[in-house]
């Protein structure tokens, strides 16, 4: 059953896929021409088709080669055959042409089955929203990729990516376009990953995120999470900031942690300080370990007059502070 959904966030796949989709050259191909012209008399009859389906039928060679992810290429293919669909047909609705394009092509070229699970009707205002982006993609790829920015005006691509990417705003900010936002995101995380190249032409373009703000999740101490970071699809965390955010996260904890100990240190020696007083000045206990503390004073003080006399020749170590109390009587 063909759904009604399809997902924004795997344009930022979409570039690298062209680049290999680009590099098809058609030609009279003994193989595959019967099989394109057979399938174009039963959809249309006028041969808008028959390009469209040599490149698409070596496109899928490509994939069995492996050369790249085959998940990436079905959604690029169902891109492009969503695409050679609305261009050929103008009517608002294009669900019964882009099934006869599948299920007739399947027929004559059972191949494309390895595709099935990504091949879906994508609803034309979706598909114009994508082919901008796609487009914005394209164009600053041009620019990263210059080797002279001063040619071919090459530059005044960067300024139409803007304009295009400001006509989301006002979608954005009513929050009622959650994947489109998040895939212009997606667009403005590219341009900054590839700033430095950028930045031969313009230093002061700056593209606003139009994300909306997710309520974090709390934790039982209400200690708010970071926000899981999405990037690219197909791209490594290009920035490293996911790393950052796991490390964030230990040093957090670790702070919670050398933080709770602190606590526990202090109030122990609180509770034990006043306990440990009382056993000694009013029970039996302080008796028993007064002589063992007078003794320990008695070592320090020799140990202190020691060390006096070694290094101040002229020191006389004061014979009563060591020696214990005589009790005398005294006669008058």
């Amino acid at each position: 059953m063909l759904l009604y959904i399809y997902n924004y966030e795997y344009l930022s796949s979409f570039l690298r896929c062209k680049k290999d989709f680009d590099k098809i050259i058609i030609h009279t191909d003994r193989e595959i021409l019967p099989k394109c012209n057979t399938f174009d008399s039963q959809i249309s009859g006028n041969h808008v088709f028959v390009d469209p389906c040599q490149r698409i039928i070596k496109y899928l060679k490509l994939m069995q080669n492996g050369s790249y992810n085959k998940i990436d290429g079905c959604r690029y293919l169902n891109f492009y055959i969503n695409e050679q669909v609305n261009s050929t047909y103008r009517n608002p609705s294009t669900e019964v042409p882009y099934k006869t394009f599948i299920e007739t092509f399947i027929s004559n070229y059972s191949e494309l089955n390895i595709c099935k699970d990504n091949l879906k009707i994508i609803p034309k205002e979706i598909m114009s929203n994508m082919k901008k982006i796609y487009d914005m993609y394209i164009k600053l790829d041009k620019v990263i990729n210059a080797t002279d920015v001063k040619k071919d005006n090459i530059c005044s691509k960067i300024d139409e990516c803007y304009e295009t990417y400001m006509s989301f705003q006002n979608k954005c900010k009513n929050g009622s376009e959650n994947e489109l936002c998040n895939a212009l995101e997606n667009f403005r995380n590219f341009y900054l990953v590839n700033s430095q190249r950028v930045m031969r032409c313009t230093d002061d373009t700056k593209f606003p995120s139009f994300k909306v703000a997710q309520e974090y999740t709390s934790d039982q101490d209400d200690s708010p999470n970071p926000p899981d970071l999405q990037f690219p699809h197909g791209q490594d965390d290009p920035a490293g900031l996911l790393g950052m955010k796991e490390s964030l996260g230990q040093d957090d904890s670790s702070s919670k942690s050398s933080n709770s100990k602190t606590v526990t240190a202090i109030s122990t020696t609180l509770l034990l300080f006043p306990t440990l007083f009382s056993l000694y000045k009013f029970t039996p206990l302080g008796s028993l370990i007064r002589p063992y503390i007078q003794r320990n004073q008695k070592v320090q003080y020799n140990a202190n007059d020691e060390m006096l006399q070694l290094y101040l020749p002229n020191y006389k170590a004061q014979d009563n502070i060591n020696k214990e109390q005589l009790n005398v009587p005294y006669h008058s």
